[in-house]
């Protein structure tokens, strides 16, 4: 009896050591165990995170317009002011014969670079080479203005009548006198030309007179 129960002991003992072993190695090959309340799911941003497909099928995406902003206003043209006569060109192209008188054809001309205002009458006066006022007209009423343009052309004709003074000196010409008293002298139709209307009688008295100044 003695010696058995040693050896029962012992084998006993040696069962319970290779169960706990074995036991040990199944449990080191499974790993850990996962902690309570964790979660092997994806995280949010990665279960909402579209695909490159997705992108591809939902197509580019629109810009948006800009607003078009309401361009500004253009500045306002400046008023014209009255017309210069330094900017001022006149010249008679032709006189022509009446019954008792002479008429002048005139033009004028803007060589400004800005447009001006030019009365429609202005008094005419019949002059000659020494600068004589042969015939002065009267001032006329007023009359209204034209917009000369810069290189615009106006037209107008002199009617000349009773000049029974000495011969006139050439050239002979019209002139001009504007209401603010600036005053135009025509170029002549020639240097030498001495055209004046005829005297109809020294007891009467002369005139001279023009037509409005038209395009």
């Amino acid at each position: 009896m003695q010696n058995r129960f040693p050896v029962a002991t012992l084998t006993g003992a040696s069962l319970v050591i290779v169960t706990v072993a074995v036991a040990a190695l199944i449990i080191g090959r499974s790993g850990p165990a996962p902690l309570v309340g964790s979660s092997s799911s994806p995280s949010a941003s990665q279960a909402t995170a579209p695909t490159p497909s997705a992108i591809a099928a939902a197509g580019p995406t629109a810009t948006p317009k800009a607003t078009q902003k309401p361009s500004a206003p253009g500045s306002p043209k400046p008023t014209p002011g009255p017309c210069n006569v330094a900017h001022l060109t006149s010249r008679i192209t032709l006189w022509e014969g009446a019954a008792g008188s002479r008429i002048a054809h005139v033009e004028l001309k803007n060589d400004g670079s800005a447009a001006c205002l030019l009365d429609k009458l202005d008094r005419p006066q019949l002059v000659d080479g020494s600068g004589r006022i042969r015939i002065d007209g009267q001032t006329p009423p007023p009359s209204g203005q034209l917009t000369l343009e810069p290189g615009a052309v106006v037209s107008t004709l002199v009617s000349a009548s009773n000049d029974c003074g000495p011969d006139p000196q050439p050239p002979v010409t019209v002139a001009f006198v504007f209401a603010d008293g600036q005053r135009l002298v025509a170029e002549p139709v020639s240097p030498t030309d001495t055209t004046t209307p005829p005297c109809n009688g020294a007891g009467s008295p002369a005139a001279i007179d023009m037509h409005p100044w038209a395009r």
